[in-house]
């Protein structure tokens, strides 16, 4: 995947959901005339008795798909990147309100990275981040980065909004996506309660 440009202003970058959702999810309707008359069909990884990095069993025989795996990388990226953010919120946010609302939002995005990581692990794919150093929407950038580590106060709050809501937003259509295009149950099952969350979690976020 070519990177985009670090230039690239919001809008371009908010314009890229559709290419991410067509080269990452495959999905039907940005395919071509044959993939959308069904042929030829998507690759798949099959799995028996995979093994969670806790140590326990994740399930039966899966069959992990190219969109599976797709996915389950990227949202470990995002997952990554905003943990990071939402732990500065205790020490750099002005906004009680805010400050909760984003703790709140920190223990499930732990609890989405273990199981997505767990899955990851189960497909024999290494967890190696090969979106590291992109920038593309829902994925919060080192520019972002840097100006989060650096606000404090109503600063801080403003740009925390902006990355959660942006960063929610595309988990959300990301993994609506991979429920209607994915093949494993359990890759499915999870993009359902991400989805759910994110969703809940854009809708509550204190103005």
């Amino acid at each position: 995947m070519a990177e985009p440009s670090a230039q690239a202003g919001r809008g371009g970058r908010a314009q890229l959901v559709v290419t991410l959702l067509c080269a990452l999810l495959i999905v039907s309707g940005c395919a071509g005339p044959q993939q959308r008359a069904g042929t030829p069909t998507e690759p798949t990884i099959t799995i028996s008795s995979p093994t969670g990095a806790s140590g326990t069993a994740v399930g039966g025989t899966g069959t992990f798909s190219t969109t599976d795996i797709a996915w389950l990388q990227l949202l470990i990226a995002m997952d990554d990147q905003t943990q990071y953010v939402l732990e500065l919120a205790p020490r750099h946010g002005g906004e009680p309100a805010l400050q909760r609302w984003a703790a709140g939002v920190a223990r499930d995005n732990r609890t989405h990275l273990t199981a997505l990581r767990e899955l990851l692990t189960a497909t024999g794919v290494p967890d190696d981040n090969p979106h590291e150093g992109h920038d593309m929407p829902g994925l919060v950038n080192a520019e972002e980065l840097q100006a989060l580590s650096n606000a404090t106060g109503a600063p801080f709050d403003r740009l925390l909004r902006s990355a959660l809501r942006e960063h929610l937003t595309h988990a959300e259509q990301l993994s609506d996506e991979l429920r209607k295009n994915g093949a494993d149950p359990r890759v499915k099952k999870l993009a359902t309660t991400v989805k759910n969350s994110a969703a809940a979690h854009r809708q509550s976020m204190p103005l």
